[in-house]
């Protein structure tokens, strides 16, 4: 048969726990230590991320919101812009029809007065054109 030799034995358990004392004291807790801290700073960087998401939602909320009240004033200076233009525009194009108005009222004055001149001019000469056309008449 088999035979034991129990001081082997008994050294063997007493080698072994002492291994499994010394592994667990070398090797396991720095190791279950080491993921228990990543693990950790794993858990901690995904809050991180989550909350800078929500930090990115409610900035990007506040950007739009800040964006449409520029867009809006950016809008109504254009307008405004637009509007005093018109209103300029129109201003002169007054100016002008006025300016061409009278223009017309001086010119027609003008050619009024050069009318009823040339007219008197050929009434004084009607006298001296009869002479010619008799004299030229009485020729033929």
């Amino acid at each position: 048969m088999i035979e034991i030799d129990v001081s082997a034995f008994i050294l063997t358990i007493v080698v072994f726990l002492m291994l499994v004392w010394y592994l667990n004291r070398r090797l396991y807790q720095p190791m279950l230590s080491f993921m228990d801290a990543r693990e950790a700073a794993i858990f901690r960087d995904e809050e991180l991320a989550n909350k800078n998401l929500s930090d990115v939602g409610s900035s990007r909320a506040e950007v739009e919101k800040i964006l449409s009240i520029a867009r809006g004033e950016a809008n109504k200076k254009k307008q405004d812009a637009l509007d005093e233009i018109k209103k300029e525009s129109q201003n002169e194009i007054k100016e002008k029809i006025a300016e061409f108005e009278s223009d017309f009222v001086s010119y027609m004055q003008n050619l009024n007065l050069e009318k009823e001149n040339l007219k008197s001019a050929l009434n004084n000469e009607i006298p001296k054109f009869k002479n010619q056309i008799k004299e030229k008449l009485a020729r033929i």
